[in-house]
């Protein structure tokens, strides 16, 4: 959480626009990636871009002014991901491969929770903002 503000970016309204999207998004990634039976090298490239996707909601969230938390969780999201697609990447047999997915697990379980009441967070921010 403490360096969540370094994902901040300057996007335009129709970024903002983008926050329903990108949180369905996330939700069916994360859920298609925890129910994924077929631990293969190829997964890492999914997983990176899952992480990419949470960073970029995060900012989004952040620049809609949901709450700091919030956000904050999405980077944080973002960066175990990376973390785990790094260890899933050089996991030499299927069982290490299997343990570093397996950590991986709560982490998208908690973004596909997440992602859908993180957006609503946004949309309440932004609807008190312009009162």
């Amino acid at each position: 959480m403490l360096t969540c503000f370094a994902l901040v970016a300057t996007l335009g309204a129709a970024g903002m626009a983008d926050i329903p999207r990108l949180a369905t998004e996330i939700e069916t990634e994360a859920r298609a990636l925890a129910s994924t039976t077929e631990l293969t090298p190829a997964l890492t490239a999914q997983i990176e871009d899952f992480s990419n996707d949470a960073a970029r909601f995060s900012n989004l969230l952040y620049l809609a002014g949901a709450d700091q938390d919030v956000s904050c969780i999405f980077h944080d999201i973002a960066k175990e991901a990376r973390d785990h697609a790094g260890a899933f990447a050089v996991a030499t047999t299927p069982a290490a491969r299997a343990d570093a997915f397996f950590a991986l697990r709560p982490v998208l379980d908690d973004a596909a929770l997440m992602a859908p009441v993180a957006a609503m967070a946004a949309q309440e921010s932004r609807a008190l903002a312009s009162r």
